[in-house]
């Protein structure tokens, strides 16, 4: 089809109608159509005889969104503040000296605030393991021991550690006799 013809056809015209009473209907609020006796349908906001008002609400759905008004204020989420764990070493002291002819020695720490976990204790190339926070180690010949301890959560994670601590081991001699003094 030509546009020319087009544009001088009823096809045309009836779009032009339609158009304007759809500008119309979102002013005025109703449509009206009419069914001419040449088979032609007209639209109007305005009734006519025989006219049947158009229901657009019912087939049509139209959203107008204005950026201004409908902005949203989103809710602010409180996150839980993490708790800060820390651990405490409570013996031996820091550097401090045991004293022990069988060599053993007791660690212990505590947690704050309390959690559900264990503690691991790492000596001398060892781990050590405890749910109390209290190691006893045995046979430690003499010298310097570095270790540290961690608490590790349910999850496996560890929350909190001590720093890396040492004590001397201090075992009297075989070779040193006491002397006897009865002169």
């Amino acid at each position: 089809m030509n546009i020319a013809k087009f544009l001088t056809s009823k096809g045309f015209m009836v779009l032009i109608i339609l158009g304007l009473a759809l500008s119309a209907s979102v002013q005025a609020g109703k449509i009206y159509k009419t069914v001419n006796t040449d088979g032609t349908i007209t639209y109007s906001d305005q009734p006519t005889p025989g006219s049947v008002e158009v229901d657009f609400a019912s087939n049509t759905t139209t959203i107008v969104q204005n950026p201004n008004t409908q902005t949203k204020l989103l809710k602010t989420i409180k996150q839980k503040k993490p708790v800060e764990h820390s651990l405490n070493v409570t013996s031996p002291a820091s550097d401090g000296t045991i004293r022990n002819t069988t060599g053993n020695v007791t660690i212990s720490a505590s947690v704050s605030p309390n959690a559900p976990g264990h503690y691991e204790l790492s000596l001398h190339e060892q781990k050590l393991r405890s749910s109390s926070g209290t190691f006893l180690v045995k046979d430690l010949p003499r010298g310097t021991y570095s270790y540290q301890i961690n608490f590790v959560s349910t999850s496996g994670k560890v929350i909190a550690s001590s720093s890396v601590r040492r004590f001397f081991m201090h075992k009297p001699s075989a070779l040193i006799k006491p002397q006897n003094n009865s002169n």
